[in-house]
């Protein structure tokens, strides 16, 4: 039995704090004591109610001296007084603090999960991972990490518990036309700007696009819609807790994101048995087959974008035909017994 720590940023929205609450939780038992550090959010409350200890730090994205100082001294205090033996960190700048605790504890271990891909501040976080067991959420982000850091890592793919819920939302059943779902944090990463653009291209179809989540995009998303005159065509639902319930609601989903490591929600899609219109790159790439299983187009082209989206709202076969594959898949790689399992098992090694 050992204790450890998570480093997060936040325990709010995003697929990488709910994989921390995962592990946190479903491990809890397999350690003494099980405590995350971040800013706080939505998963905040549901951490206290499982018995683990959340720990409030400053954001450690930032890069202002105040901030690292005090955040350095926090970990400090926090790692000697519950005696930590892992800390697990699941962001580079959480990873770059774990790097520099282990000049002070040395017999820590620091294990670091790559959530993403990234192509700046390649040196330091490279230093950040120095003495690290690397894991990385797919082969995408696995080969970034050997090609441009030359760091091994091992592969996890994220994975979510099997789930039969069933439930609907009125609000999008009700409507008549094909529904079209996104799901995650309304940010630049994402390409939102994109699909707003290409469902203007594709406005006298009989489609709807919902878009649950919030972030730092909302406002200028908002303005964008208003501007094409689309506010009969778009739905903004906010952050929303019943996912499963929008996915159930929906025809078919969109992910047209720019860059992912490997993005928990589409794993709950294809669990769900909904099919997506999604982007060529690495993290998608790895769980969606191009007309085996979804539909891809290149990321920032909203031209492709809205051809592939008709296509699927018009073409009731191969959307038939491509759900068929998405529970398969999921039961096939994305075992959520295998995730925890693997995960112990790295916790487990000395």
């Amino acid at each position: 039995m050992a204790n450890i720590l998570h480093i997060s940023r936040t325990m709010d929205i995003g697929g990488a704090e709910k994989i921390v609450y995962q592990l946190a939780t479903d491990l809890k038992a397999e350690f003494d004591n099980v405590h995350v550090a971040s800013t706080g959010g939505l998963w905040e409350e549901e951490l206290n109610k499982n018995g683990i200890k959340h720990h409030k730090i400053l954001d450690v994205e930032s890069k202002s001296p105040k901030t690292l100082a005090t955040n350095f001294n926090t970990l400090r205090k926090i790692i000697k007084e519950n005696k930590i033996d892992i800390i697990h960190t699941h962001h580079r700048m959480a990873a770059f603090y774990a790097r520099l605790l282990m000049y002070i504890f040395p017999k820590v271990k620091h294990i670091y999960t790559a959530h993403n891909i990234f192509d700046n501040k390649i040196k330091m976080y490279k230093y950040s991972l120095k003495g690290a067991k690397v894991i990385a959420v797919g082969e995408g982000v696995s080969n970034h990490l050997k090609k441009d850091l030359s760091v091994d890592s091992s592969i996890i793919y994220n994975a979510i518990p099997e789930n039969t819920n069933r439930t609907t939302v009125r609000e999008i059943v009700d409507h008549t036309k094909i529904k079209i779902g996104f799901i995650g944090r309304l940010s630049e990463q994402k390409g939102l700007a994109y699909l707003i653009d290409a469902i203007k291209l594709i406005e006298k179809e009989n489609i709807h696009l919902f878009i649950a989540g919030d972030g730092d995009l909302k406002e200028r998303l908002l303005v964008q819609v208003r501007a094409l005159g689309l506010d009969d065509k778009i739905t903004f639902l906010g952050y929303r807790e019943d996912t499963t319930a929008i996915i159930n609601s929906c025809d078919f989903m969109v992910m047209p994101s720019l860059y992912e490591g490997l993005p928990l929600t589409l794993i709950e899609y294809f669990q769900n048995s909904k099919t997506v219109v999604g982007t060529t790159i690495p993290g998608i790439q790895e769980v969606v087959v191009h007309e085996v299983s979804g539909l891809l187009v290149k990321p920032g082209d909203a031209l492709s974008l809205s051809k592939e989206i008709q296509r699927l709202s018009t073409d009731v076969d191969l959307r038939s035909k491509l759900e068929e594959q998405t529970h398969k898949i999921y039961g096939e790689k994305f075992s959520y017994n295998n995730f925890i399992s693997k995960y112990l098992k790295t916790y487990l090694e000395k």
